[in-house]
């Protein structure tokens, strides 16, 4: 009888090791690449592999000026399926400005006068340099080229110095996801097209997590000056480029009506 009942113990334990492990198989699968997030490259310090070129944009319309205004696709068909991050919410005075600065964007938007795009507005990391203590990204954005120094040892924002357009941003983790919060911004950069302005109390928090071969980005903007609530940037999800690497961008040219005129258009 002692033996019996010692077997249907041991029977019923292997059932339940057997349904765990597949369980947790199947949970830590990754979105895409067929890899698992226990099979997720990491750094000697413990954290999550980020290194590598995860994003290039699409090429997409050219530009020409007509009558003051930007006429895009030029002779270029739409690019389908193009990204949406979504749009901020602004208090009603705020909307005031944001409608006014969307009149004429071939003369308002600084990125079409070849200024730095900002963030959120440049989009994803492109090419990402890991280091124990630091971040390094870098950009081929429609302007040019551009990039970021993020520490992650712990240092505080620094003070002293003086606003720019991608700000000051410091790094730490999260468990496995890497969190930036930017702040210090100049007020010359837009955080999206259509007139969408920021003022210099703007923070923006970006989230990276890597699984497998896959790194997902998140952003949230919080402007309280001017938006009703922060915004939720719609989240890109980015597949390992093992066989591509970020590039010079083109000469950034702006013509007289201030317009921004590159021999490649790329849309985000």
């Amino acid at each position: 009888m002692k033996q019996a009942f010692w077997g249907f113990v041991v029977l019923v334990a292997a059932v339940v090791a057997v349904l765990f492990t597949a369980s947790t198989r199947v949970a830590g699968q990754a979105s895409a690449g067929g890899t698992s997030v226990n099979d997720t490259p990491r750094m000697p310090d413990g954290h999550p592999d980020l290194n590598g070129f995860w994003y290039r944009k699409v090429a997409g319309p050219t530009i020409r000026i007509e009558g003051g205004s930007i006429i895009r696709n030029v002779g270029v068909p739409t690019v389908p399926d193009r990204y949406d991050p979504g749009t901020p919410t602004y208090k009603p005075e705020a909307l005031v400005q944001v409608n006014k600065l969307n009149e004429d964007p071939a003369l308002t938007d600084p990125a079409f006068n070849c200024g730095p795009p900002g963030v959120p507005r440049i989009g994803p990391p492109q090419r990402i340099v890991q280091t124990r203590g630091e971040v390094v990204i870098l950009y081929d954005d429609l302007n040019g080229n551009f990039f970021r120094l993020i520490p992650t040892d712990g240092r505080p924002h620094r003070t002293g110095i003086e606003t720019s357009a991608h700000g000051d941003g410091v790094g730490h983790w999260e468990r496995d996801t890497l969190v930036i919060e930017t702040r210090n911004f100049d007020e010359d950069t837009w955080l999206g097209d259509n007139g969408l302005f920021h003022t210099g109390d703007l923070r923006v928090t970006e989230r990276l997590t890597r699984e497998g071969n896959t790194l997902t980005w998140e952003a949230i903007v919080d402007d309280p000056a001017v938006l009703v609530e922060p915004w939720s940037v719609t989240p890109r999800t980015l597949m390992l480029k093992t066989d591509d690497e970020i590039e010079e961008a083109p000469l950034c040219l702006a013509n007289p009506l201030g317009a921004v005129q590159v021999p490649h258009g790329n849309v985000r």
